[in-house]
């Protein structure tokens, strides 16, 4: 177990900690995005720490949460949802969207590295930032790109199969539309979670606090599919990608219309803030 990074912690405080991030996305990893979100969906207190520390696994992010450090995206979802019962009340709802994550963590997100390798040195030129002297950025950029197109398609291939750049793409398109389908006509993926939530406001309000996070739990296929989809599109705007066709196309304007919901619902104005 890595040491305990926050030692003076406040009860049931979430302390995230993540990779800073830039002016178009709050984090330069997507699924430190998906543990942000995730803490605002269901309205948890939390703390972000921007940090280079690394949990227990070697990785990021991380939470530490009343004195114990839980790594991986994952499991940090289940320590959050046993912590503050967050169960989602309807079973059936649960295995769709427990489906719905796997389709995306397991097939979607490999499409959507498979695209970014296409501005791949764009991508580690945004990492580098300040942190390199400008005469370097060139070939800093280059190599990075050079060796996270290599490392990227390595593991996608492994995962996907080797098909064609177009083959992958008409695969990217098929999970959108097959997303979007499943949106139908709901604000969110699983339903219309702040409209369910704002049916209840007359009840007492311990009793509301309880359905809306019940509610509230449906919103975890929504934060997986917002953190990497969204990260792909929002993260170089510049440097576009099929992302952006497609996202942008008239086929799949509810998928847009979709994502700018979640970003202004789960976000607010803090999305594009570097903290």
């Amino acid at each position: 177990m890595a040491p305990l990074q926050e030692l003076n912690f406040e009860k049931d405080v979430v302390y995230l900690f993540q990779f800073a991030g830039y002016d178009t996305v709050p984090s330069s990893s997507p699924y430190c995005i998906k543990v942000e979100a995730f803490c605002r969906a269901n309205n948890l207190k939390f703390e972000r720490r921007n940090t280079k520390v690394r949990g227990a696994n070697g990785l990021l992010p991380f939470i530490e949460l009343n004195g114990v450090q839980t790594c991986d995206s994952e499991s940090i979802f289940k320590r959050l949802i046993d912590q503050f019962h967050l169960q989602n009340a309807d079973a059936h709802e649960d295995a769709i969207s427990y489906a719905l994550e796997r389709m995306i963590e397991s097939h979607t997100l490999h499409l959507l590295r498979l695209d970014m390798c296409r501005k791949a040195s764009d991508f580690i030129r945004l990492m580098a930032g300040g942190k390199v002297p400008g005469f370097l950025h060139g070939v800093v950029s280059s190599l990075g790109g050079w060796y996270m197109r290599r490392m990227m398609r390595g593991t996608a291939r492994k995962a996907l199969g080797a098909f064609t750049a177009a083959k992958y793409d008409e695969m990217l398109r098929h999970d959108l539309l097959h997303l979007q389908n499943v949106l139908g006509e709901k604000q969110f993926l699983m339903g219309d979670t702040p409209t369910k939530a704002k049916l209840l406001e007359n009840q007492t309000s311990s009793y509301l606090f309880l359905i809306t996070r019940l509610i509230n739990a449906a919103f975890q296929v929504d934060c997986v599919a917002f953190a990497h989809i969204g990260y792909s599109y929002y993260i170089m705007p510049h440097a576009r990608t099929r992302i952006h066709d497609l996202i942008e196309s008239k086929e799949l304007s509810a998928m847009k219309n979709y994502l700018e919901r979640a970003k202004k619902t789960l976000f607010g104005d803090e999305f594009k803030k570097k903290k």
